[in-house]
């Protein structure tokens, strides 16, 4: 292919300026491959300060979600929930479940397991979540905890056969549950108010929780050495649903009364659980703030009480 020399100094625009080419009868390659570099120098900079402003808008949503995605608190008690409607939907899924398969699981398991048996599951099932409250009373800034609680489950996995006895208490080493939800709600900003987790959520088959305890979770999970080690050896299949299970009906089996009285006396079952779940979250971690700082905390309380 050949290219018709220009007219002298015919010029090229690139990027609205002018640039003139080669006078004469020297043909127009050169100004197009400099006008093509410099059409693909100028958009690299746009490219990237398009990916950065994507970048920055992400990390910017991620740090409203994990902190509750409120920038001032009113102290209010009422959950937040935005999405009322998709957590309904989940909520009847979860209770119809509920009614189908778990509660009458839970019935046949709380009558006809003998107690000495169900006490023994509930040690084993706690035993193997001592080391996810041991990584959780370390970033409370209780180490001691933390060490207590790792004693207690290398006796209980040991003296205590699997976990099945708490020869543990008996010693004297009182058993705490800790998870990372407590974690990050005991150290949020001081005017954040523990009954403000993020927007409240209902899970497919776990039930209430919120973006701050969801996301406390997750974080749970990824740092049990039992959730790891199983996927690591490839037989988690045999080993996680049987754990899942268990807790599941165990927890269900325990809570029977106290669900069926909250369902029976309440207008509205939704709302009612969604409230009390929020309440006691909340005290757990307001305990742990005032073990923290109990002057600031009584404090906080004399100013919300009074500007309610």
């Amino acid at each position: 292919m050949h290219f018709k020399p220009q007219p002298p100094c015919a010029k090229v625009s690139v990027n609205g300026g002018n640039h003139a080419a080669s006078c004469g009868s020297a043909p127009l390659r050169r100004p197009l491959k400099d006008a093509g570099l410099a059409l693909m120098t100028a958009g690299v900079p746009k490219s990237l300060m398009a990916r950065a402003r994507r970048s920055g808008l992400a990390l910017a949503l991620t740090g409203m979600v994990l902190a509750g995605c409120a920038s001032s608190d009113t102290g209010a008690t009422e959950p937040w929930d935005p999405a009322e409607t998709p957590n309904r939907f989940i909520f009847a899924i979860n209770r119809t479940v509920d009614m189908i398969a778990v509660r009458p699981a839970a019935v046949i398991y709380r009558d006809w397991v003998p107690e000495g048996a169900q006490k023994s599951v509930r040690n084993a099932l706690d035993n193997l979540g001592e080391p996810v409250t041991a990584v959780n009373e370390v970033f409370q800034g209780d180490p001691g905890r933390a060490a207590t609680t790792m004693a207690r489950f290398f006796v209980n996995s040991t003296i205590g056969l699997a976990g099945l006895f708490d020869v543990a208490a008996m010693w004297g080493m009182k058993r705490t549950k800790e998870d990372a939800g407590i974690t990050i709600g005991m150290w949020a900003a001081k005017n954040v108010e523990p009954e403000n987790g993020g927007f409240y959520m209902v899970l497919p088959l776990i039930g209430p929780s919120n973006i701050r305890d969801a996301t406390g979770l997750m974080i749970d999970y990824a740092v049990d050495p039992f959730n790891i080690l199983p996927i690591a050896f490839n037989w988690s299949w045999w080993y996680t649903t049987p754990r899942f299970a268990l807790n599941v009906i165990d927890y269900r089996s325990r809570t029977l009364f106290a669900l069926d009285d909250l369902e029976k006396n309440s207008v509205d079952y939704y709302a009612a659980l969604k409230s009390a779940y929020t309440q006691h979250r909340a005290e757990l971690i307001r305990q742990k703030r005032e073990k923290v700082d109990t002057k600031a905390e009584l404090e906080r309380r004399d100013n919300l009480a009074l500007v309610r």
